[in-house]
């Protein structure tokens, strides 16, 4: 924990104040086996939240709101350490029309409640309980420390870079979108962003979504040529 984390000090001292821990490049590898099986394959990492965020989560277990015993509790506990486990899984999410105000309905400055819907199937739960397993192995281990995980009320549910709305595949019955990025049915239309992702990563996805639109790039090139416009792709073809 000390070399990890960063996290060092006296016996019976508490600590005191938020952020604990190091920035969010504070992660393990050490489960993302590519042999593998599916569902079992995971990145952990410790990532700082506001203060807030910690104030208004819900967890697994009681105290789950406000009340006496959630400030008691704080009193206990004056600080938090935050990890997040990157997970498989079965591209059960799906995403609404968009409001009229935009991507998503804004409820409070820096809050705003989106139209994706997430109903967990029992293998992706499977792959969630491996994770906490692994996580609460490490951070109990000797009496360190107590893991609460947060409850899956929408409340107290965050999502962060969601992926795979308008995926690549082999399959036009699972992919909107040819191995080449361009929409089915519609010849020219390209998606680089997140969309195209085909599946969850495990691991955060900026990396893969730069490598992913550089590779659609000469296809791109390729339609945009044969309609015209004087396009040169500087690369490999």
């Amino acid at each position: 924990m000390r070399s990890l984390l960063g996290l060092s000090r006296p016996d019976g001292v508490a600590y005191e104040g938020l952020p604990i821990g190091r920035p969010i490049t504070a992660a393990t590898y050490d489960y993302l086996d590519p042999a593998a099986p599916e569902f079992s394959r995971f990145m952990l990492q410790q990532i700082y939240f506001p203060t807030i965020t910690n104030l208004l989560a819900q967890t697994t277990t009681s105290p789950s709101w406000f009340g006496v015993a959630k400030r008691d509790m704080r009193a206990r506990w004056p600080s938090w350490l935050t990890l997040l486990a990157m997970t498989e899984d079965d591209n059960e999410g799906t995403f609404g029309t968009p409001p009229v105000t935009g991507s998503f309905l804004r409820l409070a400055p820096g809050l705003g409640e989106g139209t994706m819907r997430f109903h967990p199937t029992a293998r992706t739960r499977g792959a969630w309980n491996t994770a906490d397993a692994a996580l609460r192995s490490i951070m109990e281990k000797d009496g360190l420390a107590q893991v609460r995980p947060w409850a899956e009320d929408p409340a107290a549910t965050v999502t962060a870079h969601p992926i795979g709305s308008a995926r690549i595949g082999d399959d036009p019955a699972t992919s909107a979108l040819t191995d080449t990025h361009e929409l089915r049915g519609h010849p020219g239309i390209f998606v680089t962003d997140s969309a195209a992702v085909p599946a969850s990563l495990t691991v955060n996805p900026s990396l893969t979504i730069a490598a992913l639109a550089e590779r659609a790039t000469p296809g791109i090139a390729v339609r945009a040529r044969e309609a015209g416009a004087p396009v040169t792709y500087v690369g490999r073809l």
